[in-house]
């Protein structure tokens, strides 16, 4: 912890020579003078502690355009002046520790930066043996498409722009990458009909037919 003024001006009075020609209380040119070097000696240090805290870009904050020219933020997918100091300081974190491989743990970490949670889903060409009946028969160009799955509540929100500019940035130059919005939410609902369906056309006649041998 920084020492303050009074510190200082107790710590330079301890330095000076004993007797009444240095006793601050009888030489008014030695009070003023201990009294104006203590703010001086006490701004330093703490400028020094402050330094310290510069060398980290969780707690940058004079430095903190030095690490975002450094790093290229803010990017093309950011609105300038858009950021808080913590979001700020955060970017520089995100992009420092990004090891911009094409995993999908990758792309859901971008949504999890601007606070959403997606899903991936990628697709492949039919096999004899993987693909099972009932499962969609994609085509040749399929297996270089993917889809980002988010929530039905941020479609037009700022979040999901951004993150549709990031996944657009950072996918492999080679694949088709879409955002979808309430995909879970409508996998719910078809479910839920092919379970309705299922009852009216299945299981409900069944039932009846039971209740007539009776």
């Amino acid at each position: 912890m920084a020492m303050s003024e009074a510190d200082y001006v107790d710590k330079l009075r301890q330095m000076l020579p004993p007797g009444p020609a240095f006793d601050l209380e009888l030489e008014p040119d030695w009070a003023q003078l201990v009294a104006a070097l203590a703010p001086e000696l006490a701004r330093i240090e703490a400028g020094g502690e402050a330094l310290l805290l510069e060398l980290n870009p969780a707690t940058a904050t004079a430095l903190l355009p030095d690490w975002e020219a450094y790093l290229g933020l803010p990017d093309v997918c950011t609105v300038p002046g858009s950021q808080t100091l913590e979001e700020r300081r955060q970017a520089v974190l995100d992009k420092l520790t990004a090891t911009g491989a094409p995993q999908l743990s990758y792309y859901r970490k971008l949504a999890n930066q601007v606070g959403l949670a997606a899903d991936i889903e990628e697709f492949r060409l039919p096999r004899v043996g993987p693909t099972n009946a009932g499962d969609f028969l994609y085509g040749d160009g399929w297996p270089w498409g993917w889809i980002a799955s988010v929530p039905l509540e941020a479609y037009g929100t700022p979040e999901a722009a951004a993150l549709d500019c990031r996944l657009q940035r950072d996918a492999p130059e080679y694949t088709d990458v879409r955002l979808a919005f309430g995909r879970s939410q409508f996998d719910g609902i078809a479910l839920k009909v092919d379970e309705l369906f299922t009852a009216i056309h299945y299981t409900l006649p069944a039932a009846v037919a039971g209740i007539e041998e009776l």
